[in-house]
Formats: structure tokens, sequence, C-alpha cells
């Protein structure tokens, strides 16, 4: 087991104990389930880390080519999507259409090239 897995799970523990020892003492209800969440959140991630360390230990050594993606505009237009969205959040309605139109154009851009890059060997092809 990973020094990193060990120390997540521990910290699952504490948390769990300590959302326990909170709920049972303290006079409000918020923080027994936040502290309960954030024990289930890291015991997942200290799992995840473990189960990956294992597997990777047992996986034999294979060197796979690394796909190369070239440089692409999508994700500047993500962030414009996500300005988008969080200002027609606050601010008016009409740019939080406009953020989820961008958002779905660039989700489609960014696939399409990404998928017409890996399926036809590169770009060049």
């Amino acid at each position: 087991m990973s020094l990193f897995s060990r120390i997540v799970l521990g910290l699952a523990v504490f948390l769990g104990v300590a959302g326990i020892v909170y709920g049972v003492t303290g006079h409000e209800f918020i923080g027994t389930p936040l502290l309960l969440i954030a024990s289930a959140c890291f015991a997942y991630i200290g799992l995840f880390v473990r189960r990956a360390v294992r597997s990777a230990e047992a996986a034999p050594e294979e060197e796979e080519p690394e796909p190369h993606i070239l440089p692409t505009i999508w994700p500047f237009v993500f962030s414009l999507a996500a300005v988008g969205l969080a200002l027609g959040a606050v601010v008016a309605k009409w740019l939080l259409v406009i953020g989820a139109v961008l958002f779905v154009i660039a989700a489609v851009g960014w696939t399409l090239e990404v998928g017409r890059q890996w399926g036809h060997g590169g770009p060049s092809d």
C-alpha cells in the first residue's frame, strides 16, 4: 500500500470518528453530515489510489505510445463559456444562455477535433 493511500485512509478514519463524536456531543446538526461525507470522500480516494497502485504493480511493463493531440482553441472557448455561465447566474439571464450555447459548442467542437485526430492517426492524414 502506498504512503499516500495510508495517509488518506487514516484521515478518513479520523474524520469518521470525529463526525461520530461531534454528532453525539454537538448541539448543531450541520457538522456531523459534513464530517461523515468528508470521511467517505477520503475513504473513496484512498481505496482508489490503493487499487490503482496494486494494479500498476501487477501489470506487465509495456511501452504504449502516448497519443499526441495538437494545440486547440477549444479550452479557451470553454473558459469563455464558464465566464458567461458565471455572469449569467449573477447578472443577467441572457448571459447564461450565451454561456450555455458556448459550452455546448466547445464540447462538441473539442470532441470532434480530438476524435478526428485520433481516428485518422493524426491531423496530417
